[in-house]
């Protein structure tokens, strides 16, 4: 036998072949993760139609951003810019006829296409949340009709002060696992000076774990609408509408056959 030859015994070659296993596999997830830029948040998350706004979004391997990808019409890009690897900002048009509701995008950088993310259109005048705004006595005065962006944490209370007349019905919705970012169960409720509640609302089956309050006040003045995680454990993002808005919570009747004219009520 040659003095070159050396036999291999098979516990050597399994661990060779497993160090090319571990090698090649390297060698193919290095580019492919460098090819897959992903978005987590975004701020704000929705804008007020007819209007144009900046939004941040932030991510990881962005850097090389091309462009917004929109599923449906009514908003526009202006401008999109990459600051960096993991944050994007853009300037949106939305137009004065733009659906309402939720709108799905994505963003395409060179190297390929980000996870899908929600940005939300309405129809009332967008403010930001200002903290501290967690002491009734303290609360954020706000007007009636906005819609407010903003965050609450573990253990967190969010209060904010409206005006109203008597006979009024002031209504208040929030959405929160509704935005898709993160599981949240928010509570909202309308309440007195004194901390009576005239209206509250925890789950609302048209809306999953999302709430809507409404109530008519029954004398002119100051009112508090408080918004919390149900259980003051979660922390998340939410939109709360407020204001004198109607909002139908059912239909009667819920449905009807094909090409047949009904008359319903809400």
């Amino acid at each position: 036998m040659s003095s070159f030859y050396r036999p291999v015994s098979r516990a050597r070659l399994t661990l060779c072949s497993a160090a090319l296993f571990v090698v090649a596999t390297l060698v193919c997830v290095a580019p492919s993760l460098a090819a897959n830029p992903s978005l987590g948040s975004l701020s704000p998350l929705g804008a007020q139609r007819g209007t144009e706004v900046e939004v941040t979004f932030n991510g990881a391997r962005l850097g090389d951003t091309k462009d917004l990808l929109l599923y449906y019409p009514g908003i526009t890009v202006a401008e999109i810019k990459a600051e960096g690897d993991a944050k994007v900002k853009a300037k949106l048009k939305i137009a004065p006829d733009c659906r309402l509701g939720i709108h799905a995008f994505r963003i395409r950088t060179a190297t390929g296409l980000t996870n899908l993310r929600t940005f939300n259109v309405g129809p009332l005048v967008e403010i930001a949340e200002k903290e501290p705004n967690n002491d009734f006595a303290a609360p954020q005065e706000i007007d009636l009709d906005v819609t407010v962006n903003g965050s609450i944490g573990a253990e967190d209370v969010d209060y904010f002060q409206i005006n109203a007349k008597k006979g009024e019905r002031i209504t208040v919705e929030i959405e929160g696992i509704r935005l898709g970012a993160a599981f949240s169960d928010p509570y909202v409720a309308i309440q007195t000076q004194d901390r009576k509640i005239i209206s509250d609302c925890d789950d609302l089956a048209l809306v999953w774990q999302d709430s809507v309050a409404s109530a008519i006040i029954p004398e002119d003045g100051s009112y508090i609408v408080q918004v919390r995680d149900s259980s003051l454990s979660a922390s998340g993002s939410y939109r709360l509408h407020v204001g004198r808005f109607p909002r139908p919570t059912a239909v009667i009747p819920s449905g009807g056959k094909l090409g047949e004219s009904l008359t319903v009520r809400w």
